[in-house]
């Protein structure tokens, strides 16, 4: 049974833990789905991807990586990743490891246990990101949980012949305490 560190309703948070884990990453590195919404464009290695995570999880105070799983069956289905921690800000990443996952929920409910975990027990002013603009349900999930649009990087990827912009966007502590303190989201437990 896995440590459960960040506890949701449908997911729990914990730091990568398991060859297992290890596993589980390299496999997601096939999905073409989630490559694009990354803009994952080289091929990964066992060796790489078990050294990434031995890494992670040797720890480092730039950055912070949880894998996400759900309750019902102790699956993992994802990570989100605060990294770049540096006065008070940093950027925030999600990538559910399969296609079956999506549109469940899973990721929505993680961005919003890290944002709390960020801006609560980090103390964080600020937390970016960058989308692709063709990621219509991150876009939409982003702007759901008080992201805001800052700019757009013209031309950014480039994937499969086509070219991408990428959206950057931003949410401020107070920002995100009007909508936590105003319900808009569930506390923790």
């Amino acid at each position: 049974m896995s440590i459960k560190y960040i506890k949701g309703k449908k997911v729990y948070l914990r730091p990568y833990e398991t060859e297992k884990d290890k596993e589980m990453l390299y496999r997601a590195t096939f999905i073409e789905e989630s490559n694009l919404f990354t803009g994952t464009t080289k091929p990964f290695t066992r060796k790489k991807i078990e050294q990434y995570v031995d890494k992670v999880m040797a720890g480092d105070d730039t950055r912070i990586d949880f894998v996400i799983v759900r309750h019902e069956d102790d699956e993992p289905v994802g990570e989100v990743v605060l990294n770049e921690i540096s006065n008070r800000n940093a950027n925030i990443r999600i990538a559910l490891f399969d296609t079956q996952y999506f549109n469940k929920g899973y990721g929505t409910e993680a961005m919003q246990l890290m944002l709390n975990f960020g801006f609560g027990n980090l103390q964080l002013h600020r937390i970016e990101l960058g989308v692709y603009n063709h990621n219509e349900r991150g876009i939409h999930v982003y702007k759901k949980l008080g992201f805001k649009k800052e700019g757009v990087l013209r031309d950014y990827l480039f994937y499969n012949h086509r070219y991408y912009d990428l959206i950057l966007m931003s949410i401020l502590e107070d920002e995100y305490r009007e909508l936590y303190l105003n319900g808009r989201f569930t506390k923790q437990k």
